[in-house]
C-alpha cells in the first residue's frame, strides 16, 4: 500500500469524524465465532471483546429491530455493544458515538440495565476515560454484583487509576464469580505487574486453554501469552505461540504484529517491516504504527520512519475526535523522537492527574528528564517500579535518569537490569543499554 496514499486518505477522514482505527481485541473479519445465538449469551460474548457471529449483519438487524421497536431497551443495548464489536474489527473509532448514543437510549428507557451501565463502562475505558468508567461499573454492580464482565472493566479502571490492591481484589472476584479466559487473563497482567513472570505466563496458559480450540478468543490468549515470552527475552517461546495463534485464526493481525516484533529483535529489519505494514493493513492499530516507525528508524530508514510517524499523528487524531484521550500515548512518542518534549511533558501531567498508574508514573519520568527535571524524574521513576513490575523499558528510563544525575554506578545498575529482563526491549534504545554496559 502507498504510505503516502493511506495518509492522505486518512486526513480527508478525520473532517468525516470517521476513521479506521481501534480496539484492543479487534478481529481480522466480521465473520467470526459462532452465529448470533439468543441476547444474553450475545452480550456476554460481546462484552467481553470477541464476535457473536457476523457483526455487520448482525448490526443490520438490530438497528431494523430499533427501528421498528424505538423503545426496544435490550435491542438497544445489543446494538450499543455491536457498535463496539465493530470497532474492534475495523479499527474505526467512529462506532464510538454510534454506540454511546445507542447505550445511552437503552439506559434512559431502563435506568437499572446493568448491561447497559457496563457495556459504557466498558466503552469509557476503550476511550481511556477510567474514572468514568469506574463509576458506571460501580453503578452495574449495585444492580448486578454477580456481572463478571462488570468486574472486570471496574479492575481494568482501577489499574489505570493506580489504585491496585483494589484492582487486584476485583480480579480476583472475578475469577472466584466466574473463572474463565476473561478473568485468568486479568489475573496474568496483575501477576505481571507485580514481576511474577512465571506465573503470569501459568495464568495466562490457564486462559487459553480454556478458550474454544478454534477461533478469535484462543488465538487472542496465545498472542498474550506470546507477549510474556517476549517481555521476558525467550523469542523462540514468544515466536511459537504467535505462530500457534495464526494456526487457530488465520491472518489473525495481533500475531503478525508479534511475530513482526521477533523479527526485528533478531535483526531481520525487512520481515519485521513487512509484517507490521501487513498487521497495519488489515486493522490500522496505533500501537502497529509505532513500532513500525520504531524500527523504520533504528534501522536509519528515516523517510520511511518520519511518514509513518505522520500516519501515527493521524490515527490519534481520529482517536481525539471520537471521544478518546491520547495524552499519555502521544507523550511517549514524541519523547522517544525528542520532538516537542515541552508540550509532551504538559501531557503527560494532564494523564497523570487522573491516570496514576506505573505507566503513567513512568512516562511523566521519562517527560521530566527529557525537558532537565532529573530529580523530579527519579521520583516519578520510583513511583513507577513500586510494584516489582519487570519491566526493562522503566529500567532504562530509569539509567538514563541515573546518569543525569551523574550517578554512574547506578546508571549501569539500571541498564543492565533492562538488559537483563529482556535484551530485545526496543530497537531504539536497547543498543544504547547495551553500549551503556560494555
Amino acid at each position: 500500500m502507498n504510505r503516502r496514499l493511506l495518509i492522505a486518505g486518512l486526513a480527508a477522514g478525520i473532517a468525516a469524524t470517521a476513521g479506521l482505527f481501534g480496539g484492543a481485541f479487534a478481529g481480522g473479519s466480521g465473520a467470526q465465532e459462532a452465529p448470533v445465538a439468543r441476547a444474553a449469551g450475545t452480550a456476554e460474548v460481546l462484552l467481553q471483546g470477541f464476535s457473536a457471529g457476523d457483526t455487520p449483519a448482525t448490526i443490520a438487524r438490530l438497528e431494523q429491530r430499533v427501528e421498528a421497536l424505538p423503545e426496544d431497551g435490550e435491542g438497544l443495548t445489543l446494538l450499543g455493544l455491536a457498535y463496539q464489536q465493530r470497532a474492534r474489527e475495523t479499527g474505526d473509532p467512529s462506532f464510538y458515538p454510534r454506540s454511546q448514543a445507542a447505550l445511552d437510549r437503552s439506559l434512559a428507557l431502563v435506568p437499572d440495565d446493568d448491561l447497559a451501565l457496563t457495556g459504557l463502562a466498558i466503552l469509557a475505558a476503550t476511550r481511556h476515560r477510567f474514572e468514568e468508567s469506574r463509576l458506571l461499573a460501580e453503578r452495574a454492580l449495585d444492580l448486578n454484583p454477580y456481572s463478571a464482565e462488570a468486574l472486570g472493566v471496574l479492575g481494568d479502571s482501577l489499574i489505570e487509576l493506580g489504585r491496585y490492591d483494589a484492582a487486584f481484589a476485583t480480579f480476583d472476584r472475578m475469577a472466584a464469580t466466574k473463572p474463565g479466559l476473561p478473568s485468568y487473563a486479568r489475573i496474568a497482567y496483575a501477576r505481571e505487574l507485580k514481576g511474577k513472570t512465571g506465573s503470569a505466563v501459568a495464568a495466562m496458559a490457564l486462559a487459553g486453554r480454556s478458550a474454544p480450540a478454534t477461533g478469535e478468543s484462543g488465538a487472542w490468549a496465545l498472542v498474550e501469552l506470546g507477549n510474556l515470552r517476549f517481555s521476558s527475552g525467550r523469542l523462540r517461546l514468544a515466536e511459537r505461540a504467535y505462530d500457534e495463534a495464526l494456526a487457530r485464526f488465520p491472518d489473525y493481525h495481533r500475531a503478525q504484529a508479534g511475530l513482526a516484533r521477533v523479527a526485528a529483535a533478531r535483526g531481520r529489519t525487512d520481515q519485521a517491516v513487512d509484517l507490521y505494514r501487513t498487521a497495519l493493513d488489515s486493522v490500522p492499530l496505533p500501537e502497529y504504527a509505532g513500532r513500525l516507525a520504531e524500527t523504520l528508524a533504528a534501522a536509519g530508514q528515516e523517510e520511511e520512519a518520519r511518514e509513518t510517524y505522520e500516519l501515527l499523528d493521524v490515527m490519534q487524531r481520529l482517536f481525539e475526535s471520537n471521544g478518546a484521550r491520547t495524552e499519555l500515548e502521544t507523550a511517549l512518542v514524541d519523547l522517544d523522537r525528542g520532538v516537542r518534549v515541552a508540550d509532551a511533558l504538559t501531557r503527560a501531567r494532564e494523564a497523570y492527574a487522573e491516570r496514576r498508574s506505573v505507566e503513567a508514573e513512568d512516562i511523566l519520568a521519562w517527560a521530566l528528564y527529557r525537558n532537565g527535571r532529573c530529580e523530579e524524574a527519579r521520583t516519578h521513576s520510583d513511583a513507577a517500579l513500586r510494584l516489582g513490575t519487570k519491566d526493562a523499558l522503566k529500567h532504562f528510563h530509569r539509567g538514563m535518569i541515573e546518569r543525569c544525575l551523574g550517578r554512574p554506578a547506578q546508571a549501569r545498575a539500571a541498564f543492565a537490569r533492562a538488559l537483563a529482563i529482556n535484551p530485545h526491549f526496543s530497537p531504539r534504545w536497547a543498543p544504547v543499554a547495551e553500549e551503556a554496559v560494555s
